[in-house]
């Protein structure tokens, strides 16, 4: 149905030699279902219209065509692979797009600045360990440059628990299955 309606092609499976990636802790590309999304950004307690959303590994843009719809304020996806053409083209042609300050940026997560706006990132297992621990230093930093609530969203819980399991800065508040 969002496919459709939102006039985006964001679907499929994509190996991690097709996207010319081969860092051992980067995932391959798969589609997150719709009702993830919109329960994960739904549940969320803030104003969207003045919150700036961060989908590291966007892809083919799926999370970032929902937001537009969903209209946050800003939207940044971040990709290192071909994929990042088709999120751009995806948000180009899309309908019924509410945010228009999108950016795409196509850079390793681990390298990618995140600018003082952002209050949530989103994570669809793009990668794990020492890629995700960089990342998560990277939004440490962030933080602590401009100290504010971030929400993060993460789908692969072991991989992320991991991570932050001594980390007294950074605390789950949530769950699903």
């Amino acid at each position: 149905f969002y496919e459709l309606y939102l006039n985006v092609d964001t679907e499929g499976y994509v190996f991690k030699k097709e996207l010319g990636i081969y860092h051992p802790d980067s995932n391959e590309y798969a589609t997150i279902p719709y009702r993830h999304i919109s329960s994960a950004l739904g549940s969320l307690k803030i104003d969207k219209a003045s919150s700036t959303l961060l989908d590291y590994g966007c892809g083919k843009g799926r999370v970032l065509a929902y937001a537009a719809f969903c209209n946050f304020q800003r939207i940044i996806g971040v990709e290192n692979s071909r994929l990042i053409e088709i999120a751009e083209k995806n948000i180009k042609q899309m309908s019924h797009q509410k945010t228009s300050n999108i950016l795409l940026e196509k850079c390793d997560a681990q390298n990618f600045n995140i600018h003082s706006s952002v209050d949530i990132i989103f994570f669809y297992n793009p990668f794990v360990g020492t890629i995700l621990e960089q990342v998560i230093q990277n939004i440490y930093s962030s933080y602590q440059e401009s100290p504010r609530r971030i929400t993060i969203i993460y789908f692969n819980n072991n991989a992320f628990e991991r991570i932050i399991f001594n980390y007294d800065w950074i605390k789950k508040i949530d769950q699903s299955q």
